[in-house]
């Protein structure tokens, strides 16, 4: 076949996605498919920016090692055949069995089934990298939260063998580079295909395009303008600008001073660690301490003074020795959502089911665990008392006519805990969903007062998590979390309205994210220890930040007396997308030209829409939705661009779960292949088992 006639793909972005997107590329292909494929991206294979293996390997994932796969399934619900391969965990194993094999690596072993071996074995990890990362695998457990590198180094493999599997006549083309812009050729030979421009000058020729750019810049919002204009003429002040840390520069941030840092995620967590481990000190354990340790400082460390929209910690992941329960979640899966007329109020239909299922789960676990806690009430009586409340708040009750749901979602959650409260005597016991929805509702004395009420309540937190499975608390936390999920599903392609989108929604994505999405338990024992030492302090919440003659000045009105002046503030938190903000030249660029729209969502009032962030797609195949309402005949996107309309698209795949990621990534890629085919060899039907794929 002439070159020129092959088919050609390109994918805008070389990290996780598109790893995934080569893989499923090469599962999807014929067997004697000749094709050229562009990838295009100037971060390193599969890592991509925010995974790089050169990073420090004191940052880790908040998520678990047997928790992380890029390989489909058996139970899979892709369109594409399933290929096997090793989570995370696994491969893990396997990487150190093969370099420095023992008793113990080989009952581990053993134990991996055996598609997933054989995937491994079939292709080599890079040499020296057991030797390299000997230690954290010999310590690394199902359970345990990977270094950032680690994950680097698997996704790494990864890429590197989905571009072993493609099929033979496959040329793939790596571009080191970034795209800026991508328009259809009008004239000459390329007529019709996509001329793909990249930020070094050179153009690459595709007949379908997959963007996978993850995270996309956007400009400064007003806030961040004026804090340039006048940083501009102030250059003994420091500010470090939101970002992902392994991207932050903390060399200015100087030892011993007061520094201001927002956000209490896992940005926050990297950043402390940064600023402490990294700079010399150490922990040692401390029988004596809450925490169990103790900070050595080196000298090195400034001291922290954080606050965030809630002004406290996310809380501590949940130590149940092994992966997280699944929770049945029998109130929110029990709805008939997909007959369910769009778009549905998620306030008044979806946050009292997710509400009642947290309740009845927190009763289910105590109720096992301290059964006196219930003066001998049957846990039956209190479903029957939720399921009752619900069905009041539905309007699903005899005699009900409408439901009493409204878009008071913490009124929502009292009626449900007003159900149980009469069957658990001590408050104490009882879950408090308003209070994990509102954590600061009080005025304190003094930031002394307040540091002690965080670090009591970050304290309390430990125990639960240590507790595991037998954490009545974590267990009603963890139903909120995983909800999200669920939820995501029944609102995705606009199912919900903006306006509880934007309220109730927005709120499960927040709450059910300190919940369950927060640093691994040893993390929030080290702050506990930082906060021991003086070197860590709480503002308090929803912290006014402002520049004066001082410096950089912060205020939490909830607590009198915490404004604090510094000369460096850290932004310890990352911008989410969006679209009407972009600072992405190629995305700027195919929404002036049509190509592409923003995701809009239906609103209460007639015919009203409201613009989302992220860009709008085809379903089934992820082809961009131009200014016209018309589906693109070429380009795609995957991801973190379309989460605004998928939702999901920002998790990593966990095995066992069917992932959004996978199921995206396969159906993007049949597409990508039908198109290609068809545009450089028209009329020529597509291979058998990509027929249907503009209509998976």
């Amino acid at each position: 076949m002439p070159v020129d006639s092959r088919p050609s793909i390109a994918i805008i972005g070389a990290g996780p996605r598109g790893a995934s997107l080569i893989e499923r590329l090469g599962a999807n292909a014929p067997a004697d498919a000749d094709f050229e494929l562009h990838v295009i991206d100037d971060a390193p294979d599969g890592a991509g920016a925010i995974w790089r293996t050169d990073q420090t390997r004191e940052l880790c994932m908040n998520t678990l090692s047997d928790a992380v796969t890029l390989f489909t399934e058996p139970s899979s619900t892709v369109a594409g055949p399933v290929i096997e391969g090793p989570t995370l965990y696994e491969w893990s194993i396997l990487a150190l069995d093969g370099a420095f094999p023992s008793p113990d690596t080989a009952a581990v072993v053993s134990r991996i089934p055996e598609a997933r071996a054989a995937a491994f074995h079939a292709f080599p990890v890079r040499p020296g990298l057991a030797a390299d990362y000997r230690a954290e695998l010999e310590e690394t457990r199902p359970e345990s939260h990977p270094s950032r590198a680690l994950y680097g180094e698997y996704l790494a493999w990864c890429f590197a063998r989905a571009v072993a599997q493609l099929p033979a006549s496959t040329e793939l083309v790596r571009h080191r580079s970034r795209a800026v812009e991508i328009e259809r050729v009008t004239t000459g030979a390329d007529t019709g295909r996509e001329r793909i421009t990249l930020a070094d000058g050179r153009h690459v020729i595709a007949d379908s395009v997959i963007l996978a750019t993850g995270w996309m810049p956007r400009t400064e919002t007003p806030v961040e303008t004026v804090f340039s204009r006048t940083l501009a003429d102030r250059p003994e002040l420091t500010w470090v600008r939101p970002a992902s840390p392994v991207d932050q520069d903390l060399s200015e941030v100087r030892a011993g001073e007061h520094v201001i840092i927002r956000g209490l995620g896992m940005g926050f967590f990297d950043t402390m660690s940064l600023l402490t481990i990294e700079r010399g000190g150490q922990f040692v354990p401390d029988p004596e301490a809450d925490s169990g340790l103790r900070y050595v400082p080196s000298g090195e460390e400034p001291v922290l003074h954080a606050t965030s929209h809630r002004g406290v910690p996310f809380r501590a992941k949940t130590l149940y020795g092994s992966l997280p329960p699944a929770p049945e979640q029998r109130f929110l899966r029990g709805g008939d959502w997909a007959d369910r007329p769009r778009p549905i109020d998620f306030n008044r239909e979806v946050w009292p089911r997710i509400v009642a299922d947290a309740y009845l789960d927190h009763a289910t676990v105590l109720h096992r665990t301290r059964p006196e806690a219930f003066d001998g009430a049957p846990l039956a009586d209190v479903r029957t008392a939720i399921e009752g409340a619900l069905a009041e708040l539905l309007g699903t009750g005899a005699g009900s006519h409408a439901g009493r749901a409204g878009d008071d979602l913490t009124a929502t959650a009292i009626r449900i805990e007003d159900a149980v409260a009469p069957f658990i005597a001590d408050p104490a016991d009882r879950f408090d969903l308003p209070g994990e929805m509102q954590p600061v509702h009080r005025e304190f004395d003094s930031p002394a007062e307040f540091d002690a009420w965080v670090v009591a309540r970050t304290t309390a937190d430990l125990r639960e998590a240590e507790l595991g499975w037998d954490s009545a608390v974590k267990a009603g936390l963890w139903s909120i979390s995983a909800a999200r999920g669920a939820a995501g599903a029944i609102g995705a392609n606009g199912g919900f309205d903006a306006e509880s989108r934007r309220t109730g929604f927005a709120t499960l994505m927040a709450v059910g994210g300190m919940a369950g999405s927060g640093p691994p338990a040893f993390r929030n024992r080290q702050l506990l220890a930082l906060v021991d030492a003086g070197l860590v302090h709480f503002i308090g919440p929803r912290a006014q930040v402002e520049i004066d003659a001082s410096g950089f000045r912060a205020e939490s009105l909830a607590v009198p007396g915490s404004a604090l002046h510094s000369r460096v503030l850290i932004d310890a938190w990352m911008h989410f997308h969006d679209l009407a903000e972009t600072a992405d030249p190629m995305a700027e660029r195919l929404l002036e030209s049509g190509r592409a729209r923003v995701f809009t969502v239906p609103s209460r009032e007639p015919d009203a829409t409201t613009r989302t962030g992220g860009f709008e797609i085809d379903p089934s195949t992820g082809l961009l939705i131009g200014a016209d309402g018309a589906r693109d005949g070429a380009i795609h996107v995957a991801g973190i661009p379309i989460d605004e309309q998928l939702h999901g698209m920002i998790i990593s795949p966990m095995p066992g779960t069917d992932p959004p990621m996978l199921r995206e990534t396969d159906r993007v890629a049949r597409s990508a292949i039908r198109i290609a085919t068809a545009a450089r060899h028209p009329g020529a039907p597509a291979p058998t088992d990509l027929q249907g794929a503009l209509h998976v």
